[in-house]
């Protein structure tokens, strides 16, 4: 039987049509700095690996990452990106046929890609009230068999975060019975300047600097686990490649190692707050959907109202306003759709227009 290996919104995205002008399923902050504010040039670039790099990835990064963070580097592993930290977690760390409980709505690689690599998955639900996470959900759900609990934080695609009671939970189950905990938090920069991991060491905690930074092309992800499951990614990875590009990770490094990073975090904060601003204004006002609001971050995930042929709607929203939404089909919930706040406020605002003017040219 032929596997499905196509993740649909990444499939999608990578053969759009051209015309769309803005991009609500986008969310990538938009990078922030001028050429001129970068803290490198040509003859700052390294083409080569520096010896003994080849099994980390890059002592400078690693080094970096760890002061920036509070983490110490045997407990950071890193790799492409914060999707391949993830599937490299997996199969570093499960066996085919191993028992994943994920949360749901989930973002359809958290839990396409155990499946795909033989893992048995199964789904416990968060509150469709405000997507939190409560500890009768997973209980109801856990079994003698579960092996790890799948969540990301902030939640894709809702924007809640978690809370400190499922926090308290989520350690319990790691510590008395021994079940791995992943968390993805490639959102939660934007609540918290501080890695769960610091808290929750027993943890596996990924993460990369494309969502909050904007730096997506740089491909630059990382776990922050406990040491034997670093030791087991490791290892993992030679099997794939003898090692990562290094030029990405001296740039990840001398980026995130130079002041101008203080200069970038002020001028999200500032975005992410106007922006916030702008859409919480828009959910209130509009007839056509309910939204739950997260208490921080760029990712809303309102519901459309059942006057509003939701097909239609993405239609007319991408052929007529030449603008595109993440279709909630992606996360399992096909009368929601998930927007991000990442652009400039003129950019913003116009997006917003044609959303509510597809919603009306969509009533029934």
């Amino acid at each position: 039987m032929t596997r499905d290996l196509r993740i649909n919104h990444l499939h999608d995205l990578k053969t759009m049509a051209g015309g769309v002008e803005i991009n609500f399923s986008f969310a990538n902050m938009m990078f922030l700095l001028r050429p001129e504010e970068l803290p490198f040039d040509r003859e700052s670039i390294v083409l080569h690996a520096f010896p003994g790099d080849a099994r980390i990835g890059s002592r400078h990064l690693l080094e970096t990452l760890s002061r920036r963070e509070g983490v110490p580097p045997e407990n950071i592993f890193l790799s492409l990106g914060a999707s391949m930290a993830n599937f490299v977690v997996w199969s570093s760390s499960l066996e085919p046929g191993d028992e994943v409980l994920i949360e749901f709505p989930v973002y359809e690689p958290m839990y396409k890609v155990p499946q795909t690599l033989g893992m048995q998955v199964r789904f416990w639900e968060r509150d469709p009230a405000d997507f939190s996470i409560s500890r009768e959900a997973i209980e109801a759900k856990l079994t003698e068999r579960t092996k790890m609990i799948v969540l990301s934080d902030s939640h894709n695609p809702s924007g809640s975060q978690i809370s400190q009671d499922a926090l308290l939970y989520l350690r319990e189950l790691c510590r008395e019975r021994g079940i791995l905990v992943l968390v993805d938090e490639v959102y939660g920069r934007y609540y918290r300047r501080e890695s769960l991991f610091v808290r929750c060491p027993e943890f596996i905690v990924t993460s990369s600097l494309s969502k909050y930074y904007g730096l997506g092309s740089l491909r630059i992800g990382w776990a922050f686990a406990p040491a034997e499951v670093v030791e087991r990614a490791r290892n993992y990875m030679d099997l794939i490649t003898p090692e990562i590009p290094i030029t990405p990770l001296y740039l990840a490094h001398q980026l995130l190692d130079h002041p101008v990073m203080e200069t970038l975090e002020e001028r999200i904060t500032a975005r992410v707050r106007e922006n916030r601003e702008l859409v919480i204004d828009f959910l209130g006002q509009t007839d056509h959907l309910t939204s739950y609001i997260p208490k921080n971050g760029v990712l809303f995930f309102p519901q459309v109202k059942p006057e509003i042929d939701i097909r239609k709607f993405y239609q007319v929203l991408r052929e007529k306003y030449r603008m595109a939404v993440t279709e909630g089909f992606y996360f399992q919930t096909p009368d929601h759709f998930r927007m991000s706040a990442i652009y400039d406020r003129q950019t913003l605002e116009s997006g917003l227009g044609r959303i509510e003017s597809a919603l009306r040219d969509a009533r029934r």
